[in-house]
């Protein structure tokens, strides 16, 4: 089988990613796998004697396409989800106690990130205090011992990788300064035909490179997510508390409920019993389950007066490293191009909304000023949303700061991504297991892809007018004065819009 092909260009050292290419055993590990055997008897049993409690920090992998998400469901246990199978193998491996067992809130627990049902991940990072033998990381160093002991437990598609000790203060949700998604997307999905000739392809790839990159900068997402959840009063009613259930979520005063707020706070039923939040990743287009329902609702508008049940923060503004494509590669016969996200973090849906505008722009099914509107804070839109099925979380970078301007990285963190036994573990994750379950998304004849196709094609044209009195208000808007509020170094930023935008309209 072709194995499917990434990271085509650099990534820095202190990034937590997967190689391209098999690592060899060096000499020093070659000793350290000889000497472990010894002195880690305990380790080769299904379950340690705990000596003490300590906080730890593990790198998973998992591919997600058999679980409802990545965050432990308390209030449904029938949905299977990674948190929940991960719970149960380190309790049963004894890194957890009875009387902690079933509350992730007593142990600690952090994770840099999460996932949406399908969405895959060979870099999620999670924090906890955990019953440790007292052999643990004696004669090993990287923690890998101890990273298959739990992984004995697990199903075949999640995997732990390294479990080390972490410093007290480790808080790997905000100390996760960069994370990077890759999304792999047929290419005859864009356009692109077995027929063409090499310099069609990279035209085609090279048109969609420039839509793209249309998304890099800082920006507010606020069309990419569902907005209500990034608003103070939202927050508090989807929070999981840690894996225990949620709290009851405060009633919505009458007045307050639109067409929107409608649409949104169905969606948000359905969202919040999948266990999402403010990270990455219901198919199809949003708010379009049923396309006569779809037309009823105004679908771009531009806000001329402020709305008072519709804000955004600054929760709604997010900054986009990189958004760009790679080259024509194949798998299994499928022709795919891997898309690469980095972002300091993302909302709900926000890159499959990303990557869904993308396709339907090159697909010529919305104009090409589309993200340009979009990104505006005074624009409402409702865009298309892409499958979740080719989504993976790749890589993460962690820095915490010593003084402004001067970073550094927890010694846990540093030889977690330096290390060659862990990133071997990865390797054989990653073509053992992983390649062989995503490829078979890349036919573009069968589903995900077939319906979400047809879904979009039927929805051509239903925005186009509402669409008018969106340019309208961006030209009127455009010719106010307006004063510079923000200007840092090289990330120039003017009022709520970038530098970038701001050159665009004078």
């Amino acid at each position: 089988m072709a194995a499917v092909s990434f990271l085509r260009y650099s990534v820095p050292s202190r990034v937590f990613s997967y190689p391209t290419r098999l690592i060899r055993v060096t000499p020093a590990f070659a000793r350290f796998s000889s000497s472990a055997v010894a002195s880690t008897s305990s380790l080769s049993t299904d379950k340690w004697e705990s000596y003490r409690k300590k906080k730890v920090v593990i790198r998973i992998g998992y591919v997600g396409t058999d679980y409802r998400g990545l965050q432990i469901q308390r209030d449904d246990p029938s949905l299977k989800t990674i948190e929940g199978e991960l719970e149960v193998a380190i309790y049963k491996a004894g890194g957890i106690l009875d009387s902690n067992y079933g509350d992730l809130h007593k142990i600690g627990w952090a994770r840099s990130s999460r996932t949406d049902k399908g969405v895959h991940s060979l870099a999620t990072t999670i924090s906890l205090k955990m019953e440790i033998p007292e052999t643990a990381w004696k004669d090993d160093p990287h923690g890998t011992l101890l990273a298959r002991c739990i992984s004995r437990h697990l199903p075949d598609n999640i995997r732990v990788f390294s479990v080390l000790p972490s410093q007290r203060r480790f808080d790997p949700r905000r100390e996760c300064t960069l994370r990077m998604y890759s999304y792999l997307l047929p290419v005859d999905v864009i356009g692109v035909k077995n027929s063409f000739t090499s310099d069609e392809i990279d035209h085609h790839l090279s048109d969609f490179n420039e839509i793209l990159k249309q998304f890099e900068g800082d920006y507010p997402f606020h069309n990419y997510t569902q907005r209500s959840k990034y608003r103070r009063k939202a927050q508090q009613k989807i929070t999981q508390r840690n894996g225990r259930p949620p709290k009851k979520p405060k009633s919505i005063q009458a007045s307050e409920v639109t067409e929107e707020n409608k649409r949104e706070n169905e969606e948000e039923k359905v969202e919040v019993e999948e266990g999402e939040e403010e990270e990455e990743e219901a198919d199809g287009v949003e708010s379009n389950e049923d396309v006569a329902d779809a037309q009823a609702y105004i679908r771009a508008k531009w806000l001329h007066e402020p709305d008072e049940t519709d804000k955004l923060s600054a929760a709604h503004f997010r900054k986009v490293f990189r958004c760009s494509c790679g080259k024509l590669e194949n798998s299994l016969g499928f022709g795919f191009v891997e898309i690469s996200i980095w972002g300091e973090s993302f909302m709900l849906h926000q890159i499959r909304k990303m990557i869904g505008t993308a396709v339907a722009v090159k697909r010529e099914l919305l104009p090409r000023d589309i993200i340009r509107l979009s990104l505006n804070k005074f624009t409402r839109i409702v865009l298309p949303l892409a499958p979740s099925e080719v989504l993976i979380l790749r890589g993460n970078s962690f820095e915490v700061p010593k003084a402004p301007g001067n970073f550094r990285r927890r010694p846990e963190i540093k030889a977690m991504g330096e290390s060659e036994e862990v990133e071997r573990e990865v390797e054989e994750f990653y073509r053992g297991v992983m390649v062989p379950q995503v490829s078979r998304f890349l036919d573009s004849e069968e589903a995900p892809w077939k319906e979400w196709l047809e879904h979009l094609e039927r929805n051509d044209g239903m925005i186009d007018e509402q669409l008018e009195d969106v340019r309208r208000g961006w030209e009127e808007w455009k010719a106010k004065p307006r004063i510079v509020t923000r200007r840092t170094g090289d990330d120039k930023e003017y009022g709520s819009v970038s530098a970038a935008v701001h050159q665009a309209q004078h």
